[in-house]
């Protein structure tokens, strides 16, 4: 399902559950969004919605009767971790009173993720959060294990800066890291076409 900027999961599960999903054939799903859910409720952000409606909308959809009914490969991968310090001066030049998104609040919303996977058999539970994290500690020469986590309010930056550039939203390379942890997971491919036609049979005589 491709994402939609902006939207929470009840968006994305009235678009789920739309006709189409009922008659294309699906082969694997993958699950991402979090971000936007776990938005702290301020005057000038109301995008979050509470941990509990995250997971019962992330459950409704993963064993919703269109998905389970092409038996899929579901893919559940948690909400990116978040660099509090960067998205709080962002929020703050952009005049909100706070930063509209806590590091501690994102990552109880990946741990509900994980919880979810668990819970729901078949599911595969790709670990976006730690890996980036991981990934970040890594490329972090003086990372401070006893201090606070990458990102947190009194901590530091570290590698997240290339990471998560505004705090949110992944680099390239955070992309090589989901491509990294989602690849073991996916293909062979099958040999069969597409539910519609190649471009090139669309356009005969294109070279």
């Amino acid at each position: 399902m491709a994402g939609v900027l902006g939207l929470q999961y009840q968006e994305c599960f009235a678009i789920a559950t739309a006709d189409i999903l009922a008659t294309v054939a699906l082969e694997s799903e993958d699950r991402v969004p979090g971000a936007n859910d776990a938005c702290i409720d301020i005057p000038t952000n109301t995008q979050g919605i509470p941990i509990e409606q995250y997971k019962e909308n992330l459950t409704k959809i993963i064993t919703h009767e269109y998905i389970v009914a092409h038996n899929p490969k579901i893919l559940l991968v948690t909400p990116p971790p978040i660099d509090e310090i960067r998205i709080t001066e962002l929020d703050l030049a952009l005049g909100h009173p706070q930063a509209t998104r806590q590091a501690a609040v994102s990552a109880a919303y990946s741990e509900t993720a994980r919880k979810v996977a668990a819970e729901i058999p078949g599911v595969v539970l790709i670990d976006l959060q730690k890996a980036i994290l991981d990934k970040a500690i890594s490329l972090t020469a003086d990372f401070d294990s006893s201090g606070p986590p990458l990102g947190y309010p009194g901590g530091k930056r570290g590698a997240l800066e290339q990471l998560l550039p505004d705090g949110l939203h992944m680099s390239g390379e955070a992309y090589k890291v989901l491509f990294d942890i989602v690849k073991p997971h996916i293909g062979p491919f099958p040999e069969k076409k597409g539910v519609f036609p190649d471009w090139r049979v669309l356009n005969p005589g294109t070279l």
